[in-house]
């Protein structure tokens, strides 16, 4: 897991301004490096009932069980696993409204009448979601670019079945129909289930630090290790932060000059 950790290659000797930076959601955070000990993949959580919402359990690590904090959570916004579940039953959702587009459009061959729902694959709901859906995991983004040829011909033949029942040539219709269900349909059906499994395993591969604080030990529930490095660019914070999460001071990184708030006084 180190080979993925940006280090900052121009530290001090003492140490008095490395910081482990930190994301959660779409924040930097970072801590003083002298009160981080491990960075491990996140081990099985040990549910603890009837805790506070930002601390769901504990981990066991090297025989030490430690309480766990959901960063996210802890810092106002939703946890990974929420987002996770979310994502899926939206998935689930896109799914089911493309089974039942094509079911309407059976009834609507069979029934002769008109059919009331997105011939434009843009315009359904999953287009507008496709459209503007960005993910910065390679393997979801492979897997979404082949949402787009099954998801333009499934809606592309809606103005061929109609035409064919204009020209009495219902049978043909249903042909177009069935063909394109055992097909295209099934792969939309087979992407979204590799979508959520990918979503999944990028759920799999969080990451705990570990703080040592006064003799205690907690591990922090996070999205990602940035890098360990100098913050020198260092300010007061906004009144709103300091009073929200007790943050003092926000820095910004010398590389990038991305802002990162600083957990000087993390309590918990």
């Amino acid at each position: 897991m180190d080979d993925d950790i940006e280090v900052d290659d121009d530290l001090d000797e003492d140490g008095s301004s490395l910081w482990v930076i930190v994301r959660a959601k779409d924040n930097l955070f970072a801590f003083d490096a002298t009160i981080v000990g491990n960075m491990i993949a996140l081990p099985k959580v040990n549910r603890v009932p009837d805790s506070v919402e930002y601390m769901p359990g504990t981990i066991t690590v090297r025989g030490a069980v430690i309480p766990l904090i959901d960063f996210r959570v802890y810092t106002g916004k939703v946890s990974a696993l929420k987002e996770i579940d979310d994502f899926c039953a939206l998935m689930d959702q896109r799914l089911n409204d493309h089974l039942n587009w094509i079911k309407e459009l059976k009834a609507s061959v069979d029934e002769k009448k008109d059919f009331k729902l997105a011939t434009d694959p843009h315009q359904c709901a999953f287009g507008k979601w496709y459209d503007s859906y960005r993910s910065d995991d390679r393997t979801i983004r492979n897997i979404l670019a082949k949402f787009d040829r099954p998801h333009r011909i499934i809606h592309g033949i809606a103005e061929k079945a109609l035409r064919l029942v204009a020209e009495n040539k219902t049978d043909e219709a249903h042909k177009v129909i069935d063909r394109t269900s055992s097909n295209e349909l099934q792969q939309m059906v087979e992407l979204f289930a590799a979508i959520k499994e990918a979503v999944r395993e990028v759920g799999r591969r969080r990451i705990a630090i570990i703080l040592e604080i006064e003799n205690a030990k907690v591990a922090l529930d996070i999205d990602e290790v940035i890098a360990v490095e100098n913050i020198t660019n260092i300010e007061d914070a906004p009144r709103n932060e300091a009073s929200s999460l007790g943050i003092a001071r926000i820095g910004r990184r010398d590389k990038t000059d991305e802002l990162v708030m600083l957990m000087e006084r993390f309590a918990f």
